[in-house]
């Protein structure tokens, strides 16, 4: 039976021009037009320039730009741990006053996620109540540029290294179902976004095997096509309660800890 979605946040959607794939939706009005037809109320969105120009910092101020004025989209900056401005960012996305996340994408900056290298992150994180995102991937290995030859995190490695900050909320971005048992069952502070998870009936599966306390929206757009991520909700045996859960009851309550 088919599940009315009236109201969704969808935690992660990015603008901009990806070189090695035309996007559709990439541009912002795009975007905005094909996710509030979804019922899409709010937006996370970050710059895909970010993940391959060698400063994030162009790209930030860029969305933050493009973003003003317009409470549809919530502006997701990126963070290069490994370049020496990266407290820059954060601070650019402290004081901007409508940026809720930052997010981290290790293995295309080409960086090891270790407590070392979180935690002065996670100090500035907690002072100015910021998510954390952890991209896990971008695209699917398979379907690579085969001159991109980019390694995934060792999940094992980053739920532990995660657990160390049990105060400090972390949002995985594109992880797929094998990967969920180490993460749902080792920590509680960290959240899952929908996109790239697949079975017949996720809702139920995740619901059954796990919770849904953790598991958020997202759709990956433009490189996902968001119909195909939101009828893991709308087409599911599981409750109209547990996917209004998913849709944006989890999202409204982890965006609570960013106000406290």
């Amino acid at each position: 039976m088919e599940k009315p979605l009236n109201k969704v946040i969808d935690m992660a959607t990015w603008t901009g021009n990806w070189p090695f794939l035309k996007l559709r939706y990439a541009e912002l009005s795009a975007l905005k037009g094909k996710l509030q037809s979804l019922h899409v109320e709010q937006a996370f969105v970050a710059p895909i320039e970010a993940i391959l120009e060698q400063d994030p910092m162009r790209a930030n101020k860029a969305l933050l730009e493009a973003t003003r004025g317009d409470d549809f989209f919530s502006p997701v900056p990126v963070v290069d741990l490994s370049y020496a401005n990266w407290t820059e960012v954060v601070e650019l996305a402290a004081n901007d006053g409508r940026v809720r996340m930052v997010k981290l994408l290790p293995s295309y900056h080409m960086y090891e996620i270790s407590e070392r290298v979180l935690e002065p992150l996670v100090e500035l994180a907690q002072r100015h109540k910021l998510l954390i995102g952890l991209q896990l991937r971008v695209e699917d290995k398979r379907g690579m540029y085969p001159l991109l030859n980019v390694e995934e995190p060792d999940i094992v490695r980053v739920v532990k290294t995660l657990s160390y900050f049990p105060e400090q909320p972390f949002v995985l971005g594109y992880p797929v179902i094998a990967e969920l048992t180490q993460v749902l069952n080792s920590v509680e502070n960290v959240y899952v976004e929908l996109a790239a998870l697949e079975n017949v009936d996720i809702t139920l599966l995740l619901k059954n095997l796990y919770s849904l306390d953790r598991i958020l929206f997202g759709s990956h757009a433009p490189f996902f096509i968001p119909e195909a991520v939101l009828s893991k909700l709308k087409y599911t045996d599981a409750a109209q309660e547990d996917v209004e859960q998913v849709a944006y009851r989890n999202a409204e309550k982890l965006l609570e800890w960013c106000k406290a």
